[in-house]
């Protein structure tokens, strides 16, 4: 056993040499934007407890209606009415901050207050690979997409659903998916949630691969539901989410939010509306298990009224977005909203100008996760590889502008100004060569040559450069070092859930 550790130890020093310093949780130095006025977020907040006090909230779930009778709440069939002092009570156990853990403490992820982590995005069922082409995503793209996030120096937290591997039976899924987030990573993921078993699975194989003392006692594996706007919250992600409140894990609860289409076509309604509804999942998670530590989620698209379609990073969401934000700091609640979110059909202008929209507006609203922070395009149907790695980088551009004007070095700096000539320059001084590295961003995609030496350089745009730079990374990595006998014990589990498990969905 300890010569398996230290040679374990070595392995693990070895990778740690070859790959990118992972940038700790972005804690941002300046105050997030305040959309609304004292007395306009007390409207929306007054509005939001009428909504669940008097027009009520629907769970479609026999158990969950049961456990709010004998709580003593108004029930009408499934619809809840929830006495706005008795939400406030059960929000309020929900810490305002809590860490997520990884096998690597160099990983470890502090959530609430004024960190922001970002997460790639989930749930894509088509690629546009590295070669340029759209198709089905498979597990291969899923693989290389958490091989990506583990070596993305600004990507704190991953998934097992950043794409979905449609070669892969759906009852299976679950198992592949996890399996993929917990031998390629060292970060902290998204795991399992659209059925119960999917939930109970992932929590498993997370004690497997980790240990049971480790996921009993340490935030390591999130489940992500959302409920179904307008007003509803159904059984499977309710009952999901027990699931992971039991084994002492984080619970993200999203109101599934479209608007104009599934809420008014106002935003401040709109606002009142998503914040009822988070509000309603969150205190019943807390009623159940007190302290569950728990994301309040915001994911907001616009859609367009001419065509039904979702449009992202309107002026419209930005405002909802910032009115979420103001509204979780009111209730001391952790929050997670999206960024890089495009409508676009291909990695092009419309997609940057979107995405940039979507991070910048995650940062100011003071986001404690930004997910889908990359690679999201067709409002969410593809991932693409060359947006992956780009997105990655302007998340770092995001991560230095949150972290504010520095005065450390200051005094040397200014120092520089008395040894400068009026009309001279800064460019070989002791200070600029001492500190040019990290003074300011070098973006590695962007280009920033003349048009000459572009020319000369093969006249490559940005996504040329990105798909350049995708493949460069996925050659440069390096597994985690995984214990082999729980590898052993993770792939029999695996085996023996697909025997289970019938790949049918009849």
């Amino acid at each position: 056993m300890a010569k398996r550790s230290g040679r374990s130890g070595r392995l693990q020093r070895d990778r740690a040499n070859l790959l990118p310093k992972p940038y700790p949780v972005l804690a941002r130095s300046f105050a997030p934007t305040d959309v609304l006025s004292p007395e306009e977020l007390e409207r929306i907040h007054d509005a939001s407890m009428t909504i669940l006090e008097e027009f009520g909230v629907q769970f479609r779930d026999r158990q969950a209606i049961e456990f709010w009778r004998q709580l003593g709440v108004k029930t009408d069939g499934e619809m809840v009415f929830l006495d706005r002092n008795l939400v406030m009570e059960l929000v309020s156990k929900a810490p305002a901050n809590f860490k997520l853990s990884s096998p690597n403490p160099e990983r470890d992820v502090e959530i609430g207050g004024a960190h922001t982590a970002f997460a790639p995005m989930v749930g894509a069922p088509f690629v546009r690979d590295l070669d340029g082409v759209r198709r089905n995503s498979t597990l291969a793209d899923l693989d290389n997409f958490n091989r990506l996030s583990e070596l993305l120096p600004c990507m704190h937290i991953t998934s097992s659903t950043i794409c979905e591997p449609m070669d892969i039976a759906v009852p299976h899924r679950h198992l592949d998916m996890n399996y993929s987030s917990l031998t390629l990573t060292d970060l902290p993921f998204f795991g399992g949630t659209t059925t119960v078993i999917a939930a109970e699975d992932s929590i498993a194989m997370a004690q497997i691969t980790h240990g049971e003392d480790f996921i009993a006692n340490k935030a390591y594996i999130i489940g992500h539901v959302s409920a179904n706007s307008p007003k509803l919250w159904d059984e499977v992600p309710l009952r999901v989410a027990l699931v992971y409140a039991a084994a002492n894990q984080p619970v993200m609860l999203s109101p599934f939010a479209l608007a104009a289409a599934n809420t008014p076509a106002d935003i401040a309604a709109a606002v009142a509306q998503i914040n009822a509804e988070a509000l309603a999942g969150i205190a019943y998670i807390q009623a159940n298990y007190p302290g569950t530590k728990t994301i309040y989620g915001n994911y907001i698209a616009a859609v367009s009224l001419q065509s039904g379609a979702p449009m992202a990073a309107t002026p419209e969401v930005s405002l909802i977005t910032l009115a979420i934000g103001q509204l979780c700091r009111k209730y001391r609640l952790p929050w997670r909203t999206t960024g890089s979110q495009a409508s676009s059909k291909s990695f092009d202008a419309q997609s940057g100008f979107e995405s940039a929209t979507s991070t910048s507006t995650a940062l100011y609203a003071g986001a404690n996760v930004i997910l889908h922070s990359a690679g999201w395009d067709e409002s969410g149907l593809v991932i693409c590889y060359a947006k992956f790695v780009a997105d990655a980088e302007q998340n770092e551009f995001v991560y230095r502008l949150g972290r504010g004007i520095s005065f450390d070095r200051f005094e040397e700096a200014i120092n520089e100004v008395n040894q400068i000539a009026p009309g001279g320059h800064y460019l070989g001084t002791e200070f600029t060569r001492k500190y040019f590295k990290d003074a300011f961003c070098i973006p590695k995609l962007l280009d920033h040559t003349s048009f000459e030496q572009w020319r000369e350089n093969g006249a490559k745009d940005m996504c040329e450069r990105s798909i350049e730079r995708a493949k460069e990374m996925l050659a440069k990595y390096v597994q985690p070092v995984r214990d082999q006998g729980a590898l052993a014990a993770l792939d029999e589990f695996v085996a023996r859930r697909k025997r289970e498990i019938s790949p049918s969905l009849e």
